[in-house]
């Protein structure tokens, strides 16, 4: 409790900017959260990469502090069974063509009609996601789980589940705040212009 007692209480962005809260963030994420985002924080195939500031929750320190406190369940829909394989190839066609990509089948204008019904409630109108949900933003080239079109087909029939384990109650609000600090500073541009 001796190093961790000075950092119990700042905030996770001037702790961003501590040469040695820095140091004792690092050292917490190689043991408690690198083996699902590497130890660079970049991740893999369905672990988020931390350096990219394309969160699916938020990038605001107290979002952080949440998700590691609390943890994340995120759950995709699977949507074979209603969409059928012809529905499924447009909506794979649409929303690559969301992201100025084009599909080997499917009809986009299909694939936008079927979005309006059922995927815009999560991903928006504008297709940039939902913080407050986890949905992600389709208009980009970040795919948490690969973008290429198998993986993308693959989402949308049998869904997504992504889990985020809570690591409240084991690591206590010193190490939580050190581990924000950290990721913080994954994207350092952000925080150097955080107020």
């Amino acid at each position: 409790q001796a190093v961790l007692g000075p950092f119990a209480t700042q905030d996770p962005v001037s702790l961003a900017s501590n040469p040695r809260a820095l140091a004792i963030g690092r050292n917490l994420f190689a043991n408690n959260c690198s083996q699902c985002h590497g130890s660079d924080g970049r991740g893999a195939i369905g672990f988020p990469n931390l350096t990219d500031r394309d969160w699916l929750w938020g990038d605001a320190p107290e979002t952080i502090q949440t998700s590691i406190r609390e943890g994340r369940n995120a759950a995709m829909t699977p949507w074979k069974d209603v969409l059928g394989p012809t529905g499924v190839e447009d909506m794979v066609a649409y929303v690559l063509s969301l992201s100025a990509r084009k599909a080997p089948a499917g009809d986009v204008q299909a694939g936008a009609r079927q979005f309006q019904t059922y995927c815009v409630v999560c991903h928006g109108a504008d297709h940039k996601g939902n913080k407050e949900l986890g949905a992600p933003n389709l208009t980009d080239q970040v795919w948490l789980y690969g973008g290429s079109v198998e993986s993308i087909r693959t989402t949308i029939e049998i869904g997504r589940m992504g889990q985020m384990p809570a690591q409240g109650e084991r690591l206590g609000e010193a190490r939580i705040r050190l581990l924000t600090a950290y990721v913080l500073s994954l994207g350092e541009p952000r925080v150097a212009s955080a107020p």
